[in-house]
């Protein structure tokens, strides 16, 4: 999110109240001196600006010089941010003429452990004072400083005796920001130096570590970076060639464990001089400042903007982390990267907080020849895993598998279902290509009915059919012409009822007819397929002709024309020929089959079958006569034959259990 300036900007520019020494919020106890020429009448606690008090002014015993000894300092108990002094000589009443024509500082805080000397933005450390002993001397601290005690050292560029009034400038400081690491900034050509010049830790000569500097200051930068180089620097940039690549990592320690709301900071985009905003910004907490690897960091992508070359302020939500550390890692998209403040918006956390146990160092064990051998000690460390992750991956790699297996036994289902449920006619009908039973065109026996335009089918002679086609297989595949063409290829596994209802009732047959196979010519087995096949039919054993086996050397032959036979179904024609030396003989009528057919019936002898060698498949129809299944023979014999092909479908039909002796 990109803003305007800062919080800590109004707050620097609020942090101007004095501190106490003149209105006596710093208690007489908090002000100390090196020594004093008369600690009653001149000491540390008169030293207080606009205030006359007996001798009027803290005066030390040795005179000022360029190398001064003598400091009078002044404790505020806490951390605060100094952004002014102010000196003033020692009037009294009129008498005194000492005063310090320049002064040196010194300051302390607990982050430092130590006493640093203050330098301005410029390197000067020697700060300009007084010019008489009644008028005072405000001079403003660029950058300004950290402490929670400073010293006032006079200075003299000749050897004199000097006396001193102070005052302090500026607020606490609640920000709890105890110190910053981050590397040194770069030089750009022989002009610009993007150096953090106010930091006060330590500089090993690529890092600075302990310190507070210009990135907290509460100052922001110009847009155009040259401009602000001659007005004060206040620009801290590096380069993106001289960090191979790498981001830029600046580590916060704070004073206690805090509560984070949001980060500030403030970047210039002056793109036309290889200048931009950072592309990625990741931020990560901690607890002791030596592991960063608890926790997920909050990564913020920024939106590259080649329009506008203003600097800005980016915000980066960091939706309350605790830590006491805070690490940024800074991604260059551009060649340099300036940032000239870094301000965070947080509040003391309340509750225990345990620091994350320090990374095992790897012992170095000294050999009895005194070489040193590193031993190398692998610790596993469990990494961040995302659970989450994981387990989502699992439950789909489950689910896909689940799909896999269920449609492999559908299709295993369907697969045998059709297998095991098909008809059974539709399974043993074993025509092939287009040798499938159909009405010849020329037939010798025929049979008229007026009224109806109806012909039987026509019948070769028997022995002229075995020389011209050969032994045919006495099977129920190969046994009755159809009344009407089909192919095995487009065999349905059921038969539709209105396939039945277009040829019955004058083409329906009957196992019990089986015999008359041998009797039909090889020509009704051929011809085109032209419409859909059935795979059975409702027996109706009035309709058909048959005949007996001492008609079939006896067949009445007629010469005579094509009829046409013809129903509400499908018009079919047929036509018979003319046999050598059969001419003048009649067909027989309708009546004479149908008495053939009930001889013929009464001749039947009905063989009995093994119940064992029979197994029930499923159930094919129930009806007031009784019940028909399908099931599979073993061993059964073609009919009117000894002849065993193994296992066939059949057909059985149970009688009900209320059946007459006349119905059975």
């Amino acid at each position: 999110m990109c803003g305007g300036l800062a919080a800590p900007n109004l707050l620097f520019s609020q942090c101007i109240a004095p501190l106490g020494m003149e209105n006596g919020a710093i208690k007489d106890a908090e002000i100390t001196a090196s020594s004093s020429f008369d600690s009653g009448n001149v000491g540390p606690q008169h030293g207080r600006v606009r205030t006359d008090k007996n001798g009027g002014a803290w005066c030390p015993q040795k005179q000022a010089t360029t190398e001064p000894e003598e400091w009078i300092q002044v404790d505020l108990g806490s951390v605060h941010m100094i952004t002014a002094t102010e000196t003033q000589g020692r009037f009294g009443n009129g008498q005194g003429i000492e005063y310090a024509e320049a002064y040196m500082l010194e300051y302390w805080r607990p982050r430092l452990q130590a006493w640093m000397r203050y330098h301005n933005s410029k390197g000067e450390e020697v700060l300009a004072g007084n010019v008489n002993p009644y008028l005072e001397s405000k001079h403003q601290l660029d950058p300004p400083l950290w402490a929670s005690r400073i010293r006032f050292y006079p200075y003299s560029y000749h050897k004199r005796t000097v006396c001193m009034r102070v005052e302090l400038y500026g607020c606490r400081w609640t920000d709890g920001v105890v110190s910053y690491t981050m590397p040194q900034g770069d030089k750009r050509g022989s002009n610009w130096e993007f150096y953090d010049f106010g930091y006060d830790g330590h500089w090993d000569g690529t890092e600075l570590k302990n310190g507070l500097g210009q990135l907290i200051d509460g100052k922001f930068g110009h847009d155009d970076f040259k401009t602000d180089f001659y007005d004060g620097q206040t620009w801290v940039g590096w380069k993106n060639d001289t960090r191979q690549h790498k981001p830029i990592e600046i580590t916060f320690e704070f004073d206690k464990v805090r509560e984070f709301s949001s980060v500030h900071i403030f970047c210039n985009n002056q793109f036309t001089k290889d200048v931009q905003v950072f592309s990625t910004a990741k931020v990560m907490f901690s607890m002791g400042g030596k592991r960063f690897d608890k926790g997920e960091p909050i990564t913020y992508e920024y939106i590259e903007d080649r329009i506008f070359e203003t600097a800005r302020n980016i915000s980066i939500k960091l939706h309350h982390r605790v830590g006491r550390f805070v690490r940024l890692q800074l991604f260059f998209a551009s060649k340099w990267m300036l940032v000239s403040e870094i301000s965070f918006d947080s509040v003391v956390a309340h509750g225990n907080f345990t620091v994350e146990p320090e990374p095992t160092n790897v012992p170095q064990v000294k050999s009895h020849n005194g070489d040193r051998h590193d031993h190398k000690i692998e610790i596993p460390v469990p990494n961040e895993i995302n659970e989450p992750a994981i387990i989502a991956i699992i439950l789909i790699g489950l689910t896909l598998v689940i799909l896999l297996l269920g449609a492999i036994i559908l299709i295993i289902y369907r697969f045998r279902n059709r297998k095991f449920f098909r008809s059974p006619n539709s399974s043993n009908i074993g025509f092939t290509g287009n040798t499938l039973p159909h009405l010849q065109p020329e037939s010798v026996y025929g049979m008229s009915e007026k009224g109806s335009s109806i012909e039987a089918y026509g019948v070769t002679e028997i022995e002229d059919y075995r020389r011209s086609h050969g032994t045919m297989k006495s099977s129920l595949r190969s046994t009755l012409p159809l009344p009407h063409p089909c192919d095995a290829s487009e065999n349905n596994e059921y038969q539709e009822p209105y396939q039945a209802m277009r040829y019955a009732p004058y083409y329906s047959y009957s196992s019990v007819v089986m015999e008359m196979q041998d009797v039909m010519p090889g020509s009704i087995r051929k011809g085109p397929v032209q419409q859909d096949a059935y795979d059975y039919a409702v027996p109706e054993a009035s309709t058909l002709p048959l005949l007996s086996a001492s008609q079939q050397n006896t067949l009445p032959m007629a010469r005579s024309r094509m009829s046409s036979v013809s129903s509400k179904g499908p018009r079919i024609s047929v036509r018979s020929t003319q046999s050598e030396g059969r001419e003048g003989k009649r067909s027989p009528t309708q009546q004479e089959a149908l008495t053939a057919l009930k001889k013929r019936l009464e001749e039947t002898t009905i063989l009995e079958f093994p119940r064992h060698r029979l197994r029930m498949l499923s159930k094919l129809s129930e009806g007031a006569f009784g019940t028909v299944y399908i099931a599979e023979a073993d061993g059964i014999a073609e009919y009117a034959t000894t002849l065993s092909l193994g296992t066939r479908l059949v057909a059985i039909k149970f009688l009900g259990e209320a059946a007459t002796e006349k119905e059975k």
